[in-house]
């Protein structure tokens, strides 16, 4: 996604009547749009371990030596060779999922598969020296699945981990470690695999006869229900769903000039990443050209491509990526025939080899064609917890959070992902939710905040030794009343532990307080009343703060907002706040993911007389969903 904000300046003006009364007029305005060589780096990471195998894992998988005997192979119950697995329920009557299933004319054991001739001198393994170019993408969307597989092949170390199994077995029967939302788990699976009429693979192969990568997308495909489960996906998802790993998305485009991405940065954060072993993916993307434009230049638009190094030769910024397909390759410059590379670098970079999908491609021409660049911050040296929850409202006691010891401070990656019902989560067909996540410090500082619309956040900082809150929510259950499962998986660059934390109403209302406290956005009403707003990536909210001796009546007027919706329910509200308390009036939240966000309100407040006006009052009444945000508390 790429997201826009545009400000106007607000025109605070100050009313004096009988009862001194205080107005602020604002006008906010908030869009946002939607919804190689070997490295270095990367290779210096294999003679390090950089997973260790967790306890449920080696409790819930059981050694491949039990497996049935030959003459009877394992044929999986859970995932039968039908076209229901090509494309289940509403998906097989669907135009789609017609056409994958048309594709498929029987399932195959590999033995009976054809193979190409390439192949024939191989025998059949799970792994046979494995390389990015020996993964080639099959008739299903799912480049951003074969992008993640083909960069985790450059470290074998990684793919090992995915596959348990990593000896072809003759039973047919194979167990695939993912990371599902956060969560990994252990699908058990037969080889049966999609072929075509002429009895070849449909969907992904592997040259050199391995079956890593059809047996890991089955996996995957059996994870989600079907293969057509598959189709479209994000570079993060890929790579979150092999590694487990927290990514982070850096935009080369914006439509707001005042957004305008800092590409000097984020080239310094990619040369970065690639010296730390980092995995780096990019989307071929952009609204303003069309296909044929793409296909020109030697691109595939809407397609996920891996980023498999990043060099600096004096002013010459170089990028080499590599389409999934193995094949099509930019025609720009840098390409093995352009005429302009310097005499002094062009020996290092171009080998001498037929198109395989792999090219170089200069920085600065990337923005045009590439909307974003995806980190997995792989770290052999992470300490990780992982923790399942169940979202709830603010009418009853909070259970989403939880305590962080960190005695030696840490970098920290916090993500939150939604899980759905929490036994069944459909990739295509769930709903992004509203997620956010807080960290408050011991004395209830917030040190970082992070709120966004999708099916995960990450939430990045650093901290010092010392004791903190994670609260994690989702205002869906506001707006909604939706109560998704959620996935909280916390990485650190040292040692740290995370524990369940007592919650109450206050600790949620003091939350988003020092979350607008943080953001440092206040506009002073005169008086010792002041509003505070914050807001991220569509998502604004509003505090009064009354350090008056006298209560104020405060009138709030969002009606020209637009794409959002309220945790009041209600874009027009007159609120009573007395001395000395704070409230937050509401919180808007981004309504229709992919559509420009726009945040406009006017505000009023008027000191009462304090003789007859002491009482709080909401108008409307707050939902009782969301009474925990916006109860009134202390100023101090």
């Amino acid at each position: 996604m790429e997201r826009r904000k545009k400000k106007q300046q607000p025109n605070d003006t100050l009313r004096r009547s009988r009862s001194p009364k205080l107005t602020v007029s604002l006008d906010i305005v908030k869009k946002s749009t939607p919804s190689p060589p070997r490295v270095d780096g990367i290779r210096s990471l294999l003679s390090r371990e950089i997973y260790s195998l967790h306890e449920h894992i080696a409790q819930s998988s059981p050694s491949v030596g039990s497996v049935p005997p030959v003459d009877r192979k394992f044929s999986d119950p859970e995932f039968l060779p039908v076209p229901e697995s090509i494309a289940r329920g509403d998906e097989g009557t669907a135009f789609l999922g017609v056409k994958y299933q048309g594709r498929v004319a029987r399932w195959l054991r590999p033995e009976r598969i054809r193979w190409s001739s390439d192949d024939k001198q191989y025998s059949l393994a799970v792994f046979n020296q494995p390389h990015p170019k020996d993964i080639i993408q099959g008739r299903l969307g799912n480049c951003w699945l074969i992008a993640a597989l083909s960069l985790i092949a450059e470290v074998p170390q990684i793919l090992y981990k995915v596959m348990i199994t990593k000896q072809y077995n003759p039973a047919g029967l194979y167990r695939v470690r993912l990371c599902n939302q956060g969560i990994w788990q252990v699908v058990t699976i037969d080889d049966m695999l999609p072929v075509s009429a002429s009895n070849s693979l449909v969907f992904s192969r592997s040259k050199k006869k391995q079956l890593f990568a059809p047996l890991i997308e089955k996996a995957l495909a059996k994870m989600h229900g079907s293969y057509m489960a598959l189709k479209s996906g994000r570079c993060d998802e890929g790579l979150q769903t092999l590694t487990g790993e927290p990514c982070e998305v850096l935009f080369l485009r914006s439509s707001d000039p005042e957004k305008k991405p800092d590409l000097n940065q984020i080239w310094a954060s990619i040369l970065e990443s690639r010296a730390k072993g980092y995995l780096m993916t990019c989307p071929c993307s952009n609204k303003r050209f069309s296909e044929q434009i793409f296909s020109r230049m030697g691109l595939e638009s809407d397609h996920a491509y891996s980023i498999l190094d990043a060099r600096q030769v004096n002013s010459q910024r170089l990028v080499r990526l590599r389409n999934p397909w193995g094949e099509k390759e930019w025609k720009g410059a840098l390409t093995e025939n352009w005429t302009k590379w310097p005499k002094t670098i062009k020996h290092k970079f171009i080998p001498s080899s037929a198109n395989d999908g792999v090219f170089w491609m200069p920085w600065e021409q990337m923005p045009s064609f590439f909307s974003s660049v995806t980190i997995c911050k792989v770290n052999a040296n992470w300490h990780e917890a992982r923790k399942r929850g169940q979202f709830s409202d603010f009418s009853s006691t909070i259970t989403s959070a939880y305590g962080l010891d960190c005695p030696y401070g840490a970098e920290l990656e916090i993500e939150v992902f939604n899980a759905g019902d929490g036994n069944y989560y459909n990739r295509l067909k769930d709903p992004d939710v509203d997620l956010f996540l807080i960290l408050l410090s011991s004395n209830g500082y917030c040190r970082a905040y992070k709120h966004d619309v999708d099916y995960y956040i990450t939430l990045s900082t650093a901290v010092p030794p010392g004791r903190y809150i994670i609260l994690a929510g989702s205002m869906s259950v506001v707006n909604y009343l939706v109560y998704p499962a959620f996935n909280l998986v916390v990485h650190g660059s040292q040692p740290f532990v995370v524990h369940d934390q007592p919650s109450s109403y206050e600790l949620v209302a003091d939350a988003f307080h020092a979350v607008a406290f943080r953001a440092n956005n206040r506009q002073d009403m005169g008086g010792g009343v002041s509003i505070l707003t914050f807001d991220d990536n569509g998502n604004f909210g509003l505090v009064c703060e009354n350090k008056s001796n006298r209560t104020v009546r405060l009138s709030s007027n969002f009606q020209g907002s637009k794409n959002v919706l309220s945790s009041r329910h209600a874009f027009q509200m007159i609120d009573t706040i007395p001395a000395k308390t704070q409230q937050l009036i509401a919180i808007f939240t981004r309504k229709m993911f992919s559509n420009d966000v726009q945040i406009a309100y006017q505000a009023s407040g008027e000191l009462l007389d304090p003789d007859h006006y002491i009482r709080a009052r909401n108008n409307p009444l707050v939902p009782p969903q969301a009474l925990g945000l916006h109860i009134l508390r202390p100023v101090y």
